[in-house]
């Protein structure tokens, strides 16, 4: 498991404004812990998987992954790792099925309107595992599509995606190539290098090969 997910739910807990919020936290720590001993073993954290319908996170492999210290329970702090995945990470791959903790790949069309997102694990997605109504070029990475919301800025130094997000209009789809490096000129048409040149008719080839 990522240490930044850790380190994530540690930083939320510890800058949580509203006090209820980390009581909150403590409150379901509390419950899991049957015994009262001040941890949670795996016996008590599969009893509540069980109780509560969250089927999909057993798996002796993940409490070993939440179990930093390896002493076969989760004190809170480790627990908190188990809460704020509980909270925020709740994504299925849409092909195997695996749980999305890290960065993974949506399609941008179902998300922008409204429909169940289609989440693919980068595995999935690179090898062309997946069958979905919409093209495989409607994909953005968890981390680019949280940028493309803010828009690119421009800039001498601004690192652009290969693909652009698609436009405020979701039935439509941008498939303009704006290559790493790029820089926009005044009129917002990419200025492109020689290198740049080359990335860009790489991909027009490989377009006309798949058409």
């Amino acid at each position: 498991m990522d240490d930044h997910i850790r380190l994530a739910a540690v930083a939320y807990y510890n800058n949580a404004s509203r006090q209820d919020v980390k009581e909150l936290a403590w409150g379901f720590f509390q419950s899991i812990d049957t015994n009262r001993d001040g941890r949670v073993s795996f016996d008590e954290f599969v009893n509540f998987l069980h109780r509560s319908g969250y089927n999909w996170v057993i798996d002796p492999n993940f409490f070993a992954q939440l179990d930093v210290n390896r002493n076969g329970s989760l004190d809170f702090s480790e627990f908190l790792t188990f809460y704020y995945i509980l909270k925020t990470r709740q994504v299925l791959c849409g092909n195997c099925r695996a749980q999305l903790l890290g960065l993974y790949f949506t399609c941008v069309d179902c998300f922008n309107d409204g429909s169940p997102t289609f989440d693919l694990c980068v595995p999935c997605y690179s090898g062309n595992r997946f069958c979905h109504h919409h093209g495989r070029d409607h994909f953005l990475d968890s981390y680019v599509l949280l940028r493309s919301k803010r828009g690119v800025a421009q800039g001498p130094d601004s690192n652009m995606a290969l693909t652009q997000a698609p436009e405020n209009n979701h039935s439509r789809w941008s498939h303009r190539t704006i290559p790493l490096g790029s820089m926009a000129t005044g009129d917002g048409q990419p200025q492109l290098d020689g290198d740049d040149r080359e990335l860009v008719q790489l991909r027009a080839e490989v377009t006309h090969v798949e058409q």
